[in-house]
């Protein structure tokens, strides 16, 4: 297997007005495989949504080294980062990012706009993901006439669109109802598998997580177990909670949702 992501020895250390400091993330290594599908969990303030950020170059971290597909972004200029990440990353957010001036087809070609990629292959390409997420009859529609489920697999045609090495999700089924969440993570999967790219999930709610072939917790800033999924996914279900239990921490906000 070929190694796409490789964090090591990452710390990130937040230092406020009165030079008090907090530990976010604390010496954390970790790597995915190409096509891998990895979740990562933890209470709130455990350090997993500036994990994510700094993979996703948001942010940087206060020490340790990224790779991802050879590259080290943190050594890049300005524009080599702009570019490195519209052809290697791809970013779901939680709450869709959708410019509503633009059509559902020309949100989801912005990435390729951006580098020039001629029209047939973008009419390829689209035609390609739409079909995969169930939204080829929606394209001439705007963002105000369709559902949250129809948005967010939307959002996860554009990061996709460009053929990303890793795609990086931030919580991506917590704007949507059961129905709809089940919806964009089959249609997830069903792309993780066509296209082979590198799936990094934060999420809260175990049913998401069961979508995942390795999940990674985090608690107080570091790597505190991981578990992997086998072909019965309801027994891993039961896992991620067992685990979520033993974690502890602030999981109040972890939806109900339940596998049926």
């Amino acid at each position: 297997m070929t190694t796409v992501l490789k964090v090591e020895q990452i710390t990130k250390i937040y230092a406020s007005r009165g030079k008090m400091t907090y530990t976010a993330l604390n010496d954390v290594n970790l790597q995915a495989e190409q096509g891998e599908f990895v979740g990562i969990m933890g209470p709130s303030g455990s350090g997993k949504t500036t994990l994510l950020n700094i993979l996703a170059t948001i942010d940087k971290p206060t020490a340790g080294r990224i790779s991802i597909n050879g590259h080290n972004p943190l050594k890049m200029s300005n524009n080599d980062l702009s570019r490195f990440r519209r052809r290697e990353l791809g970013y779901v957010f939680q709450d869709f990012n959708l410019i509503d001036s633009l059509s559902i087809k020309e949100n989801i070609i912005l990435p390729l706009a951006l580098d020039k990629v001629s029209s047939s292959e973008i009419e390829r390409r689209v035609q390609f993901v739409a079909t995969r997420l169930g939204i080829e009859d929606i394209l001439d529609k705007r963002t105000y006439e369709i559902s949250g489920g129809q948005k967010q697999r939307t959002a996860i045609a554009r990061a996709v669109i460009h053929e990303p090495s890793v795609l990086l999700a931030d919580e991506l089924t917590g704007n949507l109802d059961s129905r709809a969440a089940k919806s964009v993570m089959d249609a997830l999967e069903q792309l993780n598998t066509e296209l082979g790219t590198t799936v990094l999930v934060v999420t809260h709610d175990p049913f998401t997580a069961s979508y995942c072939k390795r999940i990674l917790f985090i608690k107080d800033g570091k790597l505190f177990t991981e578990i992997r999924r086998g072909s019965n996914r309801p027994a891993f279900f039961q896992q991620i909670l067992d685990t979520l239990s033993l974690l502890g921490g602030n999981f109040d906000d972890v939806p109900s949702t339940r596998l049926s």
